[in-house]
């Protein structure tokens, strides 16, 4: 086995690790790329982001058919045809990964499970490669979760659910986070009959309860049971249909279904590394240990991004990671990583969810005190006009200089929205300044303008 050096070392090619390579290549960084011998793209591209969101689009549109009665124009009735999405899915998919190949192919790559046998080495399929600099972006894997009775019935997950090509009559989801809820929906408007287990108070556990609520509020309005507080602690076998058993706070519940859906965590990708090899604190629920600025609490030759850091699946979050992660790699002074300005997310419900900078939960969590203003979408005329009145703006501003901190929207068009918000909160905007802004109309984006002003009432801040 031949052995070969490089001043850096990435290991994983999704969005995390080609994030790292660009910036060390950028930089003018010998960089070397090792990754395993599946389908090259990553998760966002082959199952995760991009594929999904190209499904879910018909749920979205299905809903906007729905309204056109409403505004006068008929339709007739509505035929999803679950094939025919699905070979669109396809095509986006090859489209999208093969941009992404050919910008990989420009980088020495290295197909191969990559192994730790020293601090500074690793082997890869037939090559012994030694790094100054490693990079871990291995991502994360799904994880059944522990019930029992779950290895003898038939189940599928987020990335199986996008290869489904006939409408199931019923299915059960386990897990009310934002690929649980957005599938709810989905399957529900696919005419299927849809039971939701959470095994929490509220669906989005990560955010704050008055989001969850109002997404519940509309899966249930669209025929999805939900059940919170939903233990499911045994799964059986009926026939060609499954039961899910379940201990919710109003006592056992039991769900046929022809389909179960796990929607659950996800844990990091670290177990064929040989982490103790590497001298690399870390495990499958911890994934790898680092310090603020990403680099191993073991072995200062070891930096890690992405997923595998075991923080909330973000694709922004993760490019930002791998970058950084490439650029502390080398720094005479690195910087410490600033998660708040990358903890924004969304969930692709109808209507969507988007959340810029902190929850609510958050900054009480960490003692700082914070006003809060809300506003229903209804009170802006262009919700109204368009049929868009689900929903609500939640807007969060430091109690002690009136700086805004958080907005949470729930409402049609939100993660669109949330640019103006992500900008806003990044330059250190005021409710007031918010307030003074000029925002056109009739538009949703007034629903900010208009939030601003109730916190402005109740916030210092300065005036423009």
């Amino acid at each position: 086995m031949v052995e070969e050096r490089h001043e850096l070392c990435v290991i994983g090619a999704g969005t995390a690790g080609f994030a790292a390579a660009e910036a060390a290549r950028a930089a003018g960084r010998d960089v070397l790329l090792v990754t395993g011998t599946d389908e090259l793209g990553g998760t966002c591209i082959l199952r995760g982001c991009m594929p999904a969101k190209a499904v879910l689009e018909a749920a979205q549109l299905e809903g906007e058919v729905a309204k056109a009665n409403e505004a006068g124009v008929e339709t007739g009735a509505v035929q999803v045809d679950l094939p025919a999405i699905v070979r669109r899915k396809r095509a986006l998919v090859d489209y999208f990964a093969d941009d992404r190949v050919h910008e990989l192919e420009g980088y020495p790559l290295v197909r191969g499970d990559a192994r730790f046998v020293a601090a500074d080495t690793i082997v890869a399929g037939e090559r012994r490669i030694v790094a100054e600099r490693f990079v871990i972006a291995t991502g994360a894997v799904e994880i059944p979760p522990p019930i029992e009775g779950l290895d003898r019935i038939v189940t599928i997950t987020s990335g199986g659910v996008l290869e489904m090509t006939e409408t199931p009559r019923s299915i059960g989801i386990i897990g009310g986070g934002p690929i649980g809820c957005a599938f709810a929906q989905f399957f529900a408007r696919l005419g299927s009959r849809v039971t939701l287990f959470q095994d929490a108070p509220e669906l989005l556990r990560a955010d704050d309860p008055d989001v969850g609520t109002a997404v519940r509020a509309v899966l249930e309005r669209d025929g999805v049971e939900v059940l919170l507080d939903a233990d499911v602690r045994r799964a059986q076998r009926d026939g060609e249909s499954s039961v899910l058993f379940a201990e919710t706070g109003r006592g056992a519940h039991g769900a046929r279904c022809d389909v179960v859906l796990l929607a659950t965590n996800r844990r990091p990708r670290v177990g064929g590394l040989d982490l103790a090899a590497g001298e690399i604190d870390g495990d499958t629920t911890r994934g790898i240990v680092v310090d603020p600025e990403l680099r191993s609490v073991s072995n200062p030759r070891v930096f890690a991004a992405g997923d595998v850091l075991a923080r909330r699946s973000l694709v922004h979050s993760a490019a930002y990671g791998g970058r950084l992660a490439a650029s502390n790699a080398f720094a005479e002074h690195p910087q410490a990583a600033q998660w708040e300005r990358w903890e924004s997310h969304a969930v692709y419900t109808q209507p969507q969810v988007a959340i810029a900078g902190l929850t609510e939960r958050a900054w009480r969590a960490r003692g700082i005190g914070v006003r809060v203003a809300h506003l229903p979408a209804s009170d802006v005329g262009k919700a109204l006009v368009s049929g868009h009145a689900d929903g609500f703006v939640k807007m969060l501003a430091r109690a002690d200089d009136g700086r805004v901190v958080g907005v949470a929207l729930v409402t049609d068009d939100a993660v669109d929205l949330a640019g103006e918000a992500f900008a806003l909160i990044d330059r250190g905007a005021t409710a007031r300044e918010i307030a003074e802004m000029p925002h056109l109309h009739p538009t949703m984006s007034e629903l900010l303008a208009r939030v601003a002003e109730k916190l402005a009432e109740l916030t210092p801040g300065r005036a423009l």
